[in-house]
């Protein structure tokens, strides 16, 4: 018998719907931080993968929604890939954008630098001296 090996983007896929299912169930990134947690350990751990993990993060930066502010957000602060900032950066100058989206993706450009704002909201990046 062989070992069940688990395709990287695949597990990436499933954890994004978790993150979006719980953040559409409650307020606050407590619910979904574990979540973030094992996203960017996904990330992290499957360098050979990340031309089509950069894939599914643009796929989310499109379609917004719950919980793409935040799994963008934790898991760039991190990474910093350019290839997402890029992705992000683009919308907010695409002329046709919804302009209503333009705070969503400013939060997650945001993200990309060493002041972001919003990191004390999340416990991996409050412990952090800085």
């Amino acid at each position: 018998m062989g070992i069940i090996t688990v395709d990287p983007v695949a597990e990436l896929r499933g954890i994004v719907q978790g993150i979006r299912d719980a953040a559409e169930e409650s307020c606050g990134v407590e619910s979904v931080e574990r979540d973030l947690e094992r996203a960017l350990d996904v990330l992290k751990s499957n360098p050979g993968s990340r031309g089509a993990f950069e894939e599914v993060l643009v796929s989310v930066i499109d379609s917004l929604g719950d919980g793409a502010v935040e799994l963008i957000s934790f898991s760039m602060h991190e990474l910093r890939w350019q290839a997402v900032k890029e992705a992000v950066t683009a919308r907010i100058s695409d002329p046709r954008r919804n302009v209503s989206n333009l705070r969503l993706y400013g939060a997650m450009l945001d993200a990309f630098s060493d002041s972001w704002r919003d990191r004390d909201l999340y416990a991996r990046f409050d412990r952090q001296d800085g």
